[in-house]
């Protein structure tokens, strides 16, 4: 993955996700070990840290989705806990990550277009069972305020609105952050949903008749290199979109009857800003209808 030609990196990254996917599944169902040594862990996820920066999407996103899984593993033994622990660029992809956020023109081309897979990567740490002190003084209230300034809706992905989820389920955003979001994240959907109405139709692809081993490999790579280049790809990317957005409204929403029926209620500011959410939702109903 490392030395390997672009293509060779494509395949090996795929492998190695479908491969680290189906050890996760396994440890999940019956708690199995994980029988490799700690360096060879290390080596894993150095090897995978330093390609989320690659210019190739698809290499970037097989590898960002490695470290995912390998993070999720950090609740089952010693061994992954302190090699999540000793990650030196785990810290450096999401300071890289913030800087894009808030400040684009200062990052490399390669990472600004990679954003959505440092979300995925961001999500993971969140949900660590000790989150890195690094991490909790990243993402503070004041930088919270600079990324979500600089969103728009052409550059919001389901990642971002995820990560936001998990933010304010961790409880690092404020009712202000809650309401500037709320409203961005209803533009979104009112655009997903105009935009569908004038998508073109998915072209029809010419099938092609398999003769030899050759023809079959050829076939597998094409199939490979052009995953997520369709326009029904597309369709499918708004829809886990949508369904990212309506997830951050439930996630708000549980917040604001908190914020509401709570013992000791908030200032009177916050209780008027968690009424002006739910009515927003009022109003928006019709357009998520249509």
């Amino acid at each position: 993955m490392h030395f390997g030609s672009p293509s060779i990196k494509l395949i090996a990254s795929q492998c190695l996700l479908e491969l680290l996917t189906r050890i996760s599944d396994q440890r999940s169902c019956i708690n199995a070990e994980l029988r490799c040594s700690m360096g060879y862990l290390k080596s894993i996820i150095a090897v995978t840290e330093g390609l989320v920066f690659s210019e190739d999407s698809k290499v970037a996103g097989n590898c960002s989705a490695c470290l995912s899984v390998i993070l999720g593993w950090e609740k089952f033994g010693s061994q992954e806990k302190v090699a999540v622990r000793e990650s030196k660029w785990l810290r450096l992809i999401m300071e890289e990550f913030v800087v894009a956020l808030t400040a684009p023109g200062l990052t490399s081309k390669s990472f600004t277009s990679q954003q959505k897979f440092a979300a995925n990567i961001a999500v993971s740490l969140l949900r660590l069972s000790q989150v890195p002190d690094w991490l909790t003084s990243l993402f503070d209230g004041h930088l919270i305020s600079g990324i979500v300034a600089n969103l728009c809706a052409r550059n919001v992905t389901a990642e971002i609105v995820n990560l936001f989820s998990e933010l304010m389920s961790r409880k690092y955003l404020n009712q202000e952050h809650i309401v500037d979001l709320h409203n961005l994240f209803q533009v979104c959907r009112r655009q997903v949903y105009e935009g569908s109405s004038k998508a073109p139709l998915p072209e029809q692809r010419v099938e092609k008749v398999v003769r030899s081993t050759n023809d079959v490999l050829a076939s597998l790579f094409a199939l490979m290199l052009n995953q997520g280049s369709d326009s029904g790809t597309v369709q499918a990317e708004q829809q886990r979109l949508l369904r990212a957005i309506d997830l951050f409204f439930q996630e708000s929403s549980r917040r604001e009857q908190q914020c509401v029926t709570a013992p000791s209620p908030p200032q009177r500011q916050d209780t008027t800003i968690c009424l002006g959410i739910l009515d927003q939702d009022r109003a928006a109903g019709p357009v998520a209808q249509a």
